[in-house]
């Protein structure tokens, strides 16, 4: 894939509302599914509420390279420390 070719296919998904739509949905599902679960079950409520955020990291890191085509300094940061793994 030529450099012009991914430039026409990011800014296609950028205005692609299906993608947009897709993360908001699933966002709405992990939302729905921890408020379902148990009372005492606090590691599932939390692996829920994680995925959620999750979601949320990938939304800005497309916007990111849709925009800039790169990561900023800060980005990168942040996603080397993001813990998707909970340490108790």
């Amino acid at each position: 894939m030529t450099e012009e070719e991914r430039l026409r296919w990011a800014k296609d998904a950028e205005r692609n509302p299906v993608i947009w739509e897709s993360f908001d949905v699933l966002q709405k599902t992990y939302m729905v599914m921890a408020s379902q679960c148990d009372t005492k079950d606090d590691m599932g409520r939390f692996r829920y509420l994680e995925a959620y955020k999750d979601i949320e990291v990938v939304k800005k890191h497309l916007l990111a390279i849709f925009y800039n085509g790169e990561l900023s300094v800060k980005q990168e940061k942040e996603l080397k420390r993001k813990k998707f793994i909970p340490t108790f």
